[in-house]
């Protein structure tokens, strides 16, 4: 399966800061100010708006031989992004137990959060189904590690509960 792995797609932790919690201005990440990071605009205001594009090159976490991003990855395996499982059904802080992604236990995702001048908090999936945040040494929650397919890799199946895709 190794040769199915796109070793060039790379996992976004968007660090994209703002001062602001109602829209980005690019400014606070340093000292003590409180620093709402992008997903944190896209996901938990009435926005909504998940991507699944890279703002910063240096938020793109790459293997060493990519053709872009960091490349501080040996190996070509992150977590999910908030807005991916935004994408598959999760909302900010409503119980949704019906989606591919929904496994009934807390886990991480790879998106930042905000800093609040003390604790860094990350956005992590609620056992309940619900985007949810903790801070960082929140040990109670799980990993959902990920990999990006090459996209000329064949699939079977429909992508529901019932027909699951399956690499052929």
């Amino acid at each position: 399966y190794a040769a199915k792995i796109d070793t060039n797609a790379g996992f976004c932790g968007d660090r994209t800061p703002s001062a602001n919690s109602m829209s980005i201005n690019n400014q606070g990440g340093t000292g003590t100010i409180t620093t709402y990071y992008a997903g944190y605009i896209r996901l938990v205001n009435d926005v909504k708006t998940p991507v699944l594009s890279c703002a910063n090159s240096s938020d793109l976490y790459t293997i060493s031989n990519s053709a872009k991003g960091n490349k501080s990855l040996t190996y070509p395996i992150g977590l999910i992004t908030a807005d991916e499982v935004s994408m598959a059904g999760a909302v900010w802080g409503t119980t949704n137990q019906n989606y591919y992604l929904y496994n009934s236990q807390n886990y991480w995702s790879l998106s930042p959060y905000c800093f609040d001048g003390l604790y860094t908090s990350e956005f992590y999936v609620y056992s309940t189904g619900h985007l949810g945040v903790a801070v960082v040494h929140d040990t109670a929650v799980g990993l959902r590690p990920v990999i990006n397919l090459r996209p000329d890799v064949a699939l079977s199946g429909t992508g529901t509960m019932a027909d699951p895709y399956v690499v052929k």
